[in-house]
């Protein structure tokens, strides 16, 4: 990373994901992530995949605004670092910041006819909006492109009162959308607990 910048190197689930892909669909030419909060991902891989392509384009959709599990002060804060490690980073044109929810950010790369090798669902993690973002993701992603989603295997968010909602559980969406697009998507198997994938196989 380039000196200067608040940032994390990629966690070994994330790293051990991203791996599995690459091997799988080659490197990404174009990335489209939805939930950013600091940017390790986005410049995880700006960095490692700009160095060899320069044309390499990655889209950062976060509104920065309100979260499940997460108070004002910790989303500002996340924004201010995202913010100074894009000024930082050495690869920052090949990265475009739309601070919109995902929803509308990604309808406004679908009008601009953007498609994308790879899409990390890691926003909302409510079934409801996860759904949403899988649903509008598929329409940007290529056939033979992959879709990554975070917190999808064991992860359900925990209320106060110690209860788990299902509607906060990405995994039940993730199944959903799975099992509705059988005939179109190749199941990957990844070598964490943390995370699912699949790739596109028919529109």
């Amino acid at each position: 990373m380039t000196e200067g910048m608040k940032l994390y190197e990629f966690t070994e689930h994330v790293k051990s994901s991203v791996s599995c892909i690459i091997d799988r669909i080659g490197a990404p030419k174009t990335t489209i992530e939805i939930g950013v909060y600091e940017g390790y991902f986005t410049f995880n891989m700006t960095h490692m995949l700009a160095a060899k392509d320069p044309s390499y384009r990655h889209y950062s959709i976060d509104p920065y605004d309100e979260s499940t599990d997460l108070d004002g002060d910790t989303i500002k804060k996340a924004h201010q670092t995202f913010l100074h490690n894009l000024s930082m980073s050495q690869y920052a044109d090949n990265i475009e910041f739309i601070r919109k929810r995902s929803w509308d950010g990604m309808v406004d790369l679908l009008n601009r006819g953007v498609k994308a090798d790879l899409i990390y669902v890691d926003g909302d993690h409510k079934a409801g909006e996860v759904l949403e973002d899988m649903v509008l993701g598929f329409k940007l992603l290529k056939v033979g492109g992959a879709m990554l989603c975070d917190d999808s295997v064991t992860w359900c968010h925990t209320e106060k009162n110690g209860q788990k909602p299902l509607h906060y559980s990405p995994r039940l969406a993730v199944d959903s959308f799975i099992h509705c697009n059988w005939g179109k998507v190749e199941v990957m198997i990844l070598p964490n607990s943390y995370q699912s994938a699949f790739i596109k196989r028919g529109e």
